[in-house]
């Protein structure tokens, strides 16, 4: 196993998404009634889903992060994200090992950045539909206020059983899977993936 030195490597190297990652989740929050919707619809009509959430829930830490969680299973396709974050080694695994992975990816994203949504101080987001083509979209959001200033955020979507959902992030043109990719590449050329997943799961049970 690789020492506790890379662990902390590949799951911090992100840096840029420390303070921007809680608007990627926060803009694509919502309920499953807008789901039918065009993309920039869900997009903006979930921030003032987790908006309302946020203010419901204030002094009720557990109760709103389970149901922020709901809603974040219900708008990120976690599987295509995972896939494409592992990348070729994605199809040399059992069905169970590929499940574990995702569960414990998904997590992690969520354990590391929904203390940083709670602390969310009222920026204000505009949406473009940058692209559409077919069952493909990409919806831009611009972020102005922030601690960051104004940062430019693109959400790959794509229809999954006619739901749109994100199957990838880019902030300021550093994409999330492109990031954990590389991540993942390097742990998997020195050590095996029962290693990766063991390193997953206890990054996951520090939270």
């Amino acid at each position: 196993m690789m020492a506790a030195h890379s662990q902390s490597r590949w799951v911090g190297r992100y840096t840029v998404s420390k303070m921007l990652i809680p608007v990627v989740f926060l803009c694509l929050w919502a309920s499953g009634s807008i789901a039918a919707q065009d993309p920039v619809t869900v997009v903006k009509t979930g921030t003032d889903q987790v908006l309302q959430l946020l203010k419901e829930h204030s002094g009720d830490t557990q109760t709103r992060r389970t149901k922020i969680r709901a809603l974040v299973d219900q708008y990120f396709d976690f599987n295509a994200l995972a896939k494409r974050a592992l990348g070729p080694a994605w199809k040399g695994q059992p069905q169970e090992k590929q499940q574990q992975f995702t569960r414990d990816f998904s997590q992690l994203l969520f354990n590391t950045y929904i203390t940083k949504i709670e602390k969310y101080t009222n920026e204000r987001i505009s949406y473009n539909q940058k692209q559409m083509q077919g069952d493909h979209a990409v919806v831009e959001a611009l972020v102005v206020g922030g601690q960051a200033g104004k940062v430019t955020i693109e959400y790959y979507m794509h229809l999954v059983d006619g739901n749109w959902m994100v199957y990838d992030v880019a902030i300021e043109g550093v994409g999330l899977v492109t990031n954990y990719r590389s991540q993942f590449d390097e742990i998997l050329s020195r050590s095996s993936f029962d290693d990766l997943l063991t390193q997953l799961k206890a990054k996951v049970a520090q939270r």
